[in-house]
């Protein structure tokens, strides 16, 4: 009995690796996939504070040039986290529902869960 209850554990647990898998996209790829909701995984190119306190995440290339966005609203309290500038040059997922702005898809970040250095 408790080796089938293992095997239904891990059979269980890896169906939940895989959908997670599933649903990872490439930065470049992320216009393909606007209203979903994803995970975003990729090398942070910059990590940009606007006058107005927005933070940018960009992926691909600099602004305005950049594939992707992870979006932090001014005001937040995520926003004013310092540690966010240690991303810059690591891979890292974001996940939530990706929206066009501008004519660049991005994903607003409103829970440091959303986001994940690897």
């Amino acid at each position: 009995m408790r080796l089938l209850l293992l095997l239904l554990v891990v059979a269980l647990s890896a169906g939940h690796v895989l959908s997670d898998d599933a649903s990872r996209i490439d930065p470049a790829d992320a216009p393909n996939h606007i209203g979903q909701s994803v995970t975003v995984f990729g090398l942070v190119v910059t990590v940009f504070v606007s006058n107005h306190g927005n933070v940018f995440i960009n992926f691909g290339d600099k602004y305005p040039n950049q594939n992707f966005t992870g979006w932090i609203p001014a005001g937040t309290p995520l926003a004013t986290d310092a540690s966010l500038q240690l991303l810059q040059g690591k891979n890292v997922k974001i996940s939530g529902r990706i929206e066009l702005y501008d004519g660049h898809p991005e994903i607003k970040i409103t829970s440091k869960d959303q986001i994940v250095s690897e």
